[in-house]
């Protein structure tokens, strides 16, 4: 179903075409509906789409800032649709363009009734209706239930809270834990046990092991010691 205005008829295709300008937010052209051209009061036009959307939590007598010189602007009673069109960007619309149509704000999107127009063509019987066309302002618009298991407690852990979250962690991983305490015993243990002669169990010269028993040239070595004095 075509959403948009009637397609103009053959003396409308005639007229001189020119180029539409374009929003500088959304670059889509402007039109008599959404994308009408809106002007502000520090000369910069945009959208009529794009300023909702930019407003869409700014609430009337409010003011929001120009999205070019960030000059402040104020609301007008009714929304961003009642801030006035820029005719100089209208006038250069085709003919069938040129008449604004009524654009209204409703809660978080823009309405417009769709008006039946005599150049549509409508079957035999049938009778041309008004259709309402709307335009969320919001991406997700649908409601939230908001109750408690929406929301997220924030809480800080205790210690033991944080003594049995480590014990759960190390529980889970228990088998990568006991392979590792079997590579450290197989790297630091064993070469200590086994090696005597490694750096680790090696005593600087003239000093005797700690627990070691003198040997049987102890007593001879004493006692060529004294002879010689």
């Amino acid at each position: 179903m075509d959403w948009g205005p009637c397609p103009p008829n053959q003396e409308e295709l005639q007229a001189p075409q020119q180029s539409i300008p374009e929003c500088p937010i959304c670059y889509s052209p402007y039109d008599n509906i959404f994308q009408r051209p809106l002007l502000l009061p520090c000369a910069h036009t945009f959208c009529l789409e794009c300023l909702s959307r930019i407003c869409v939590f700014v609430k009337q007598a409010q003011t929001f800032p120009c999205p070019l010189c960030r000059a402040q602007v104020h609301v007008p009673d009714g929304g961003i649709p009642k801030l006035p069109p820029n005719m100089d960007v209208v006038t250069q619309f085709p003919p069938w363009l040129q008449t604004l149509q009524e654009v209204w704000l409703d809660g978080h999107r823009l309405c417009w009734i769709k008006q039946p127009s005599l150049s549509c063509q409508v079957s035999a019987g049938e009778e041309a209706l008004e259709m309402l066309v709307t335009v969320e302002l919001l991406y997700n618009p649908a409601p939230r239930d908001v109750s408690r298991r929406d929301l997220i407690g924030i809480h800080h852990p205790s210690r033991l809270s944080m003594c049995r979250g480590l014990c759960q962690l190390l529980w889970e991983r228990r088998l990568a834990v006991f392979w590792i305490a079997i590579l450290l015993l197989v790297l630091i243990v064993l070469p200590i046990i086994f090696i005597p002669d490694s750096p680790m169990t090696r005593t600087p010269e003239g000093q005797h092991q700690v627990g070691t028993f003198p040997t049987a040239d102890a007593p001879s070595s004493s006692l060529s010691r004294s002879q010689s004095f």
